[in-house]
């Protein structure tokens, strides 16, 4: 069995394996006020994740076809942004340990499945440098504050040799939304995400290998405007990491002149994620 990472904190092996463990050093300074934010719309999406994340699901289907069979049986894998565990069990049935990392205390708590639980910031991995073979995460790390040293501390952690199995939502998506709360303001009422040109320079800076790059546009389809809005409440997905952002409830006369403008297709309102995913390694 492969050793367990160790924390940067003191803690023993016995530890680590208690059903969930908490970092002291969970929120960092930098985008404090964002991280709380992100920290408590997850928390509140706990129960409802698992029954919307159609998308993700699909994202993660396409993600695990491309990890290298038949090597992994004594690998360590860490579930980086794990949520609800919705992708550990899987994670399971390939590698020999899996640890759950999420920044949601109550995403972590939602689920019963027997495995390490770590609940830190991304932003700040409490692991050491050189401790874990594999990292996995889906739909994850665009809510990181800083993409390009999330990437070099990932590089920092896995052992030569070392795997990154790595979604990430990209520019271009939820532009049903934008283009719907256009015809409200001019404030933005979605998350910014990276391009996909700044993906790729980000990896290769922090010294990966690019085995496989990919993107992917993922759809879902919802019968009205309000329940495709709805979806990004569900799934946790409504914190905006910019300051040009509209502050307060929608009216209910605001939000029909949204449900107004959504785009339809076939009668459908369609929510769209573009996702680059990505087969990394450290040499």
């Amino acid at each position: 069995m492969t050793a367990q990472p160790v924390l940067k904190t003191d803690l023993t092996q016995t530890q680590l394996v208690k059903p969930c463990l908490v970092s002291s050093e969970l929120d960092i300074e930098l985008n404090k006020e964002l991280k709380k934010s992100t920290k408590s719309k997850f928390s509140k999406a706990a129960a409802s994740y698992n029954t919307h994340a159609n998308v993700q699901k699909r994202a993660a289907s396409d993600l695990f076809a491309l990890i290298k069979p038949g090597i992994n049986k004594n690998m360590l894998c860490v579930d980086l942004g794990a949520g609800p565990l919705v992708n550990t069990h899987t994670l399971q049935s390939v590698f020999a340990s899996v640890v759950a990392m999420d920044l949601s205390l109550d995403m972590l708590q939602s689920s019963d499945l027997t495995t390490p639980k770590i609940c830190a910031d991304m932003d700040n991995l409490p692991l050491q440098a050189n401790s874990v073979d594999v990292i996995y995460s889906n739909f994850a790390v665009q809510w990181s504050a800083n993409f390009s040293a999330l990437m070099q501390s990932l590089y920092s952690i896995l052992k030569p040799g070392g795997q990154a199995y790595i979604s990430t939502v990209v520019e271009g998506s939820l532009n049903e939304i934008k283009t719907a709360f256009a015809a409200l303001d001019s404030n933005s009422h979605i998350n910014t995400f990276n391009s996909a040109l700044y993906i790729n320079q980000s990896v290769q800076k922090a010294g990966f290998t690019i085995n496989s790059a990919q993107k992917h546009i993922y759809t879902d389809e919802y019968t009205t405007p309000l329940k495709a809005i709805a979806s990004i409440k569900a799934i946790g997905a409504t914190t905006q990491n910019h300051i040009n952002t509209r502050q307060g409830l929608l009216t209910k006369s605001a939000l029909q002149k949204v449900c107004s403008a959504y785009p339809l297709i076939n009668n459908k309102a369609c929510v769209s994620y573009h996702v680059v995913l990505l087969s990394l390694e450290k040499h």
